[in-house]
């Protein structure tokens, strides 16, 4: 099919997430990292409300703070000022210079600066990158993938980029920015089950997915080890999930002839499927029987939910790689599509067998018409209200409901939750349309 794209000057309740965030939220799993938003203050506050506020757990990220005359004028001493002060005050394990739109339009160059910033300090116990993510390209999505694959760059980098002896068993797990904490925990227990050990990068499932630590600290509190992550370099194989990590995934198996396999999504029934034989035929081991009954349950779950989605159509309006996994369940359960937005324009869009349209929640709104079923972040909740439609919050951000961010979404288990989720919305949505047509005398 196309992707589409609605003709007009502005967005109105965008969809899309900047990519900077996206690259602030990779970070976030790696083990005592600090992101650097070199921007004005508003990007760092920006991202960390959001982040705060969809996981409630507090968010490793400095700024550079620029101003008008920093950018005019000099806005490299800013940044080497910010990589001194974290450096010398928290001595963090890995440092991710993020770009946005006000230094990617002024023509700074911070890579430039970065790297001879390197050359004179030879930081040789922290992971010092730069990440390209100007705001007005991409999404979180990209941002995310772009940072990812930014530091699996410099892990080849420190180790002069030899390839090394595999461990055997051992895989790389790279999981996509629409995977919950949740998820990426399930994914790394299911591939552990059949006998591998398994790394995770990022590693969300240790540190955004809540936890009481006692003290306090500035870097991040949880995700992969430096040390563990230069293992990625030595794993047998590697597992992607989602179009977008494919990047990352090739950028291993071009620098240390690492295999891959990228999975668009493993939720629904087919697509959990095809994952569950992968790994039976990579390992030679049987499906444990625990997945063998999770698979029975979730058949008889989308027997007893068929009915309440009958003759269902919905609003998806999501990030690509989440748009496509969504779509993969919904249709197995019947339901047909109003339409499919996503926020941009991934390569992954073009091998869609539906229309696509690029926009935001207005765009959603407009093409709604009389859809029962609306998924979509916490922004499109409003729009789902006006059209009548039943809400079921989903991606990034989910700011009104608690658990989102531990919840499961992928493999049989996460299939299941899924459909009792939007299930139990459809019926909540026909009790209240049945409610309101109740006249009491």
């Amino acid at each position: 099919m196309t992707v589409k794209r609605m003709s007009k000057p502005l967005d109105c309740n965008p969809l899309k997430i900047s990519q900077p965030l996206g690259g602030v939220l990779a970070l976030q799993g790696i083990y005592r990292s600090m992101p650097i938003i070199h921007g004005a203050q508003g990007c760092a506050s920006f991202a960390k409300t959001l982040l705060t506020r969809h996981y409630r757990e507090p968010v490793a990220v400095q700024t550079t703070a620029l101003q008008e005359m920093d950018v005019i004028f000099d806005a490299d001493r800013n940044l080497e000022e910010a990589l001194e002060a974290v450096l010398e005050q928290h001595r963090p394990d890995c440092i991710g210079v993020v770009s946005t739109a006000l230094t990617e339009a002024s023509g700074t160059d911070y890579a430039g600066k970065v790297k001879k910033f390197k050359r004179d300090r030879n930081p040789k116990d922290t992971l010092l990158v730069a990440c390209s993510l100007p705001d007005y390209r991409g999404s979180l999505e990209s941002g995310f993938s772009a940072m990812v694959e930014t530091v699996i760059d410099g892990l080849l980098e420190q180790t002069g980029r030899r390839v090394q002896k595999p461990v055997k068993r051992q895989i790389n797990l790279l999981p996509g920015s629409f995977l919950t904490a949740g998820d990426v925990m399930e994914l790394k227990e299911i591939i552990g089950s059949f006998g591998f050990d398994v790394i995770a990068l990022p590693d969300l499932s240790t540190s955004l997915s809540g936890h009481l630590l006692t003290g306090f600290t500035p870097l991040t509190r949880g995700g992969v080890p430096l040390d563990a992550a230069r293992q990625v370099l030595r794993s047998e194989f590697t597992i992607a999930v989602g179009s977008s990590m494919e990047r990352p995934a090739r950028r291993l198996h071009n620098g240390a002839g690492i295999p891959y396999r990228v999975f668009n999504g493993i939720t629904g029934l087919k697509a959990s499927d095809a994952f569950f034989y992968f790994l039976q035929e990579l390992s030679r081991e049987p499906v444990p029987v625990r997945y063998r009954w999770q698979r029975e349950n979730l058949l008889d779950a989308m027997l007893d939910a068929h009915f309440y989605y009958a003759g269902v159509t919905a609003v998806v309006a999501l990030e690509p790689d989440h748009l496509r996994s969504s779509v993969a369940w919904l249709e197995e359960m019947g339901v047909e599509f109003n339409a499919l937005v996503a926020s941009y324009e991934a390569p992954c869009l073009r091998d869609a067998d539906r229309d696509i349209w690029i926009g935001d929640f207005e765009d959603a709104e407009r093409l709604a018409q009389s859809a029962k079923l609306w998924i979509s972040n916490s922004h499109g909740k409003s729009g789902a209200a006006r059209c009548a439609a039943a809400f079921m919050a989903a991606g990034f951000p989910i700011v009104d409901e608690l658990g989102a961010y531990t919840s499961l979404t992928v493999g049989y288990r996460g299939t299941m939750e899924l459909i009792y989720k939007a299930g139990n919305r459809l019926i909540q949505r026909e009790e209240n349309r049945h409610a309101s047509s109740v006249r009491h005398e």
